[in-house]
């Protein structure tokens, strides 16, 4: 466990297990140097005044809340159910595996009588999240026995043949243990959180918000491409109207020439249906290339 915190230096807790890897993909992404130790439970970057710590997000949540970390990176879900009082200074968008959100979900085996929530009456439920589950029955008005069990649930829905409240991101692993979602709690994304003492501190507030805006920026960058073509000043009004802009593009004429060079960036799916329009009409040169952050 960490010890009380130092001044001039932020303790970053980072999740070990669920969104370990997507974490440090960001912080990659972000302009950071990560190092991870051999045995896996140790990681540094190379910024002296960031001092990171891997643990699980319940862990990593409490530990925030009473001031043993700064700030840590954990699931809304996690901080539902552990009642976490603490500033919320950015949300990202992935889950473990993903760059989208996660969902908390009610599944059961997939031969089993449940078609709907009611179906559950007197059942007992096995789940990682026993007070947002009971919150949630309760609010169904469907009463359950719920019983608090560790990772991986759905092994232990599957061998007890028992409905079962977990995280899911893709699918897989319900499906391998073949139980199906009967219904969706809540959709659920990563949180950086800041104890409200610390939030307090000029120092540490602006050094968490820096670090939340470049991560943030690099996840953002993952849905959207830069595109840039030449457009004669004929064409210049329909390709306006095809590029569904951030924000209204640059738009720079040749010197000497009457062509203009048009840069812009766009959700990464849309180029699909974009890039062919544009060449459609007239456009030439057209470059499309990824971006290293997007702040906006």
């Amino acid at each position: 466990m960490p010890t009380k915190n130092k001044k001039n230096i932020l303790r970053l807790g980072i999740p070990a297990r669920a969104l370990r890897f997507q974490t440090i993909d960001l912080l990659e992404l972000a302009g950071f140097t990560v190092n991870v130790s051999a045995s896996g439970h140790k990681i540094t970057i190379d910024d002296p005044e960031i001092e990171c710590f891997f643990s699980k997000t319940q862990e990593l949540a409490e530990w925030v809340e009473n001031g043993m970390l700064d700030v840590a990176i954990v699931q809304k879900a996690r901080l539902i159910e552990q009642g976490i009082k603490a500033k919320e200074i950015s949300e990202f968008k992935y889950g473990n595996g993903i760059w989208d959100l996660t969902r908390v979900v009610v599944a059961v085996p997939c031969d089993s009588k449940f078609k709907t929530l009611k179906d559950l009456q007197g059942q007992e439920v096995f789940s990682r999240l026993p007070n947002l589950t009971k919150k949630f029955f309760e609010e169904q008005r469907v009463k359950v026995k719920v019983t608090r069990v560790t990772y991986p649930s759905e092994t232990k829905a599957e061998m007890f043949d028992k409905p079962t409240v977990d995280f899911t991101n893709t699918g897989n692993t319900l499906r391998e243990h073949d139980l199906r979602v009967l219904a969706v709690i809540m959709e659920t994304s990563p949180r950086m959180i800041m104890n409200n003492e610390t939030f307090q501190d000029k120092w540490k507030r602006e050094k968490a918000e820096n670090l939340a805006m470049l991560l943030k920026g690099a996840r953002l960058a993952k849905d959207m491409v830069g595109l840039m073509l030449h457009v004669s000043n004929g064409l210049m009004v329909d390709v306006l109207k095809i590029l569904p802009a951030m924000k209204k593009p640059t738009v720079t004429q040749l010197r000497g020439e009457n062509v203009f060079d048009v840069l812009t960036v766009i959700d990464k799916k849309q180029a699909r249906e974009v890039v062919p329009r544009l060449k459609k009409i007239g456009a030439t040169d057209i470059v499309e290339f990824p971006l290293e952050k997007v702040i906006i």
